[in-house]
């Protein structure tokens, strides 16, 4: 009875899995429109799977896990949201700001029990690959529907609400995607790692997103570096890459000099001054309010506040943010919630260097992909904030990022003794 429990609370898991990192499919519940369909079904099968997991006793608080570095990271940045929502600017935002923090730091707990079971830690990362390959083929055959000479800025899915968005999700999972290809021992598994891979980098770059662009450029390029080993997998796949994407820039090479050209120029990129407004707006916040910050999950009330201000009202109490994570942390949170959220990212970054510095082959291969993965998304993170609590589908993303971090640090560190065991 336990093992059928935990059989089909592993499958409602992977069902999660595919619901979140798609943004729900194309809709959900067989509803035609997008806009009207429901952007929680994703966290449905979670629940259920949690529960499931709960009776069959395949999850415990003493169950040993290669997370486990994070969980103390994860209770103290909890402990001190929660602290920073008691003097906060308007408690009732900030205490539902920390229900979602509580709630993401549950999954982060929750996942890397799961993930110590080898079948179920293999399905995830495939469920996960081929949801993020769907996203993908979606995107291409959606810009190639509304014509590559205009800049794109919506899709039609549930709760992934834009290009940003969608950007984010192929930067992180594509060092993942490029390393499974490039060491995978298994042809078959490698072969629809880097078809994924492909994909992906085709459809990011048909977002025509410029920060979304350069940081899987970058990405790509520290991918091959960090595994010089492994230059005759990637070195072939790099120049059909190369090859491909000269092709695609050629075809439209007009819009792609106009976004170049864009990129620093204030007066044709509108963005810039928005996001320097916003820093200076979050600094402003930070000054007033150095220690515990404005409170968690009130930036989008508190900046509407100032006198004078110009800001778009549709983002009021709707998901305004900093434009950049760390000023976006210190506006809410303080000195003393950006140190916890700093030492957060330090744990994970120094168990995976650790790894890649000390590992074996393999694991040295996996880890680097963690890193890379986590520096796209502190790079993407400085001009955008799509991971604040009540920001728009900002759970989705969190979620989406924990398990990302929870499968780097699976495949990077030697397992518990008693998991081996």
């Amino acid at each position: 009875m336990q093992s059928d429990l935990a059989t089909f609370g592993g499958w409602c898991f992977l069902t999660g899995v595919f619901l979140m990192v798609t943004g729900d499919g194309l809709t959900n519940i067989n509803e035609p429109v997008a806009a009207l369909a429901w952007p929680w079904l994703y966290l449905l099968p979670f629940a259920v799977s949690i529960v499931l997991m709960a009776i069959a006793e395949r999850v415990g608080t003493r169950q040993p896990s290669r997370a486990a570095i994070v969980y103390a990271p994860l209770a103290a940045l909890l402990a001190v949201f929660a602290l920073s929502a008691i003097f906060s600017q308007d408690r009732t935002l900030s205490v539902r700001a920390v229900g979602y923090v509580a709630v993401i730091a549950a999954f982060w707990w929750y996942a890397a029990q799961l993930l110590e079971d080898r079948w179920l830690a293999e399905a995830t990362w495939l469920i996960a690959t081929l949801a993020v390959l769907e996203l993908a083929v979606r995107v291409i055959m959606w810009r190639l529907a509304e014509g590559l000479d205009q800049v794109s800025l919506h899709i039609d899915s549930v709760t992934w609400l834009g290009k940003l968005q969608v950007g984010w999700v192929f930067n992180l999972f594509a060092p993942l995607l490029l390393v499974r290809f490039i060491g995978d021992r298994r042809r078959s598994v490698a072969i629809v790692n880097g078809i994924a891979w492909a994909v992906v980098a085709a459809a990011n770059y048909l977002l025509f997103a410029r920060m979304a662009s350069l940081v899987f450029a970058i990405t790509t390029v520290a991918i091959c570096l960090l595994n010089l080993a492994y230059w005759r997998r990637w070195i072939a796949v790099m120049g059909v890459a190369v090859a491909g994407g000269a092709v695609m820039i050629a075809t439209n090479f007009r819009m792609v000099t106009y976004l170049a050209s864009t990129f620093f120029d204030r007066s044709k990129n509108s963005g810039i001054d928005l996001r320097l407004g916003a820093w200076k707006d979050a600094w402003r916040m930070f000054r007033e309010h150095p220690i515990l910050g404005i409170g968690v999950g009130t930036f989008d009330e508190v900046a509407y506040r100032t006198p004078g201000n110009t800001l778009n009202p549709d983002f009021h109490l709707h998901g305004w943010h900093a434009h950049n994570l760390p000023l976006h942390v210190l506006a809410e949170t303080g000195v003393l919630g950006f140190a916890v959220w700093v030492f957060l990212w330090y744990v994970v970054v120094r168990a995976l260097v650790t790894a890649w510095k000390n590992g074996d082959t393999e694991r040295r291969l996996f880890s680097s992909a963690a890193l890379v993965s986590v520096f796209a998304f502190q790079a993407l993170s400085m001009t955008e904030v799509l991971v604040a609590a009540r920001a728009e589908a900002s759970m989705q993303m969190n979620l989406t990022l924990a398990l990302l971090v929870v499968i780097g640090l699976h495949t990077s560190l030697p397992a518990p003794a008693t998991v081996r065991d």
